[in-house]
């Protein structure tokens, strides 16, 4: 399914309302959703992410074994070079839901 340029896919519910945040990223709504794609194939682990503030919150949902899978894979200059945007903030960012 197409989503309007817009309006960002919605996040899984799950993910989104027992997810923690990993990190804030800043870009376009498809830099981020390939890029937090990605990061998931490469950790192995469960990802979604939602904007809050002009800027999108990145969740997972997991054990403490793939949040730091997960926080390493955010952290790999290769990688985080991949976004087309900015990661502000990488382990415990605020995240609020509507």
């Amino acid at each position: 399914m197409e989503w309007p340029k817009s309006v960002p896919p919605p996040c899984d519910s799950e993910i989104y309302e027992k997810g923690e945040g990993v990190c804030i990223v800043a870009g376009s709504r498809d830099a981020i959703e390939r890029w937090v794609q990605m990061i998931a194939l490469v950790a192995n682990a469960k990802l979604d992410w939602i904007y809050n503030g002009g800027k999108a919150s990145v969740l997972h949902l997991g054990d403490a074994i793939s949040r730091q899978r997960v926080l390493w894979t955010i952290r790999n200059k290769r990688l985080r070079r991949m976004l087309k945007g900015h990661v502000f903030k990488v382990e415990n960012p605020a995240v609020y839901r509507f």
